[in-house]
């Protein structure tokens, strides 16, 4: 399959439209999910999906195959669907992290799992979040991005993410609590 990946990207690389309609069409779901659970907004996502292709296609040339192709594209359609976000004033607060003090571990585990198990619940949960929460946590649980993955993306220090997560994920615990 990396053969034939390779073979579209260099027939849409000099321009064929068959080929470029290939790709579209191979990933455009994956591109459009990604962005949705971002921007939460069908519209808004459509806009991010169309700005994200026309991204991928100007960079082809510069796709580098040690990365998977398809988590190359999803990377730069997440990074535009935040970009949509921060243009609609999304505030990513920088928390100091010698607070990290006031956060104890707790041991969520067995309630976490079980949480898990109710996927509809979870999800309707997430939609319910504030809109930094409800990214971090979908960059963390359902993109799989490293804390400092994500870190990088937002533009904000590693333990930021990490006491956000921590919050984002103690704030869908009570949203999935209080359904039950």
């Amino acid at each position: 399959m990396a053969e034939w990946n390779n073979n579209i990207i260099q027939q849409c690389i000099k321009g064929e439209h068959k080929a470029q309609m290939q790709l579209y069409t191979t990933f455009y779901r994956k591109v459009y999910n990604s962005c949705f659970r971002i921007l939460r907004d069908k519209y808004d996502a459509e806009d991010a999906m169309q700005e994200s292709f026309i991204k991928v296609f100007s960079q082809l040339d510069k796709y580098e195959n040690a990365v998977p192709f398809e988590a190359w594209i999803v990377r730069i359609a997440i990074h535009t669907a935040i970009d949509k976000l921060r243009e609609n004033k999304l505030e990513l607060v920088d928390c100091d992290e010698t607070n990290l003090y006031l956060l104890e571990e707790e041991d969520e585990k067995e309630d976490w799992e079980q949480t898990l198990e109710k996927v509809e619940q979870v999800k309707a949960a997430i939609e319910r979040l504030p809109d930094t929460a409800r990214l971090i946590i979908n960059l963390y649980l359902i993109e799989g991005y490293d804390h400092e993955e994500i870190a990088g993306i937002l533009n904000i220090p590693a333990g930021t993410v990490r006491i956000q997560y921590m919050r984002a994920k103690q704030k869908l615990i009570e949203l999935i609590k209080q359904r039950i």
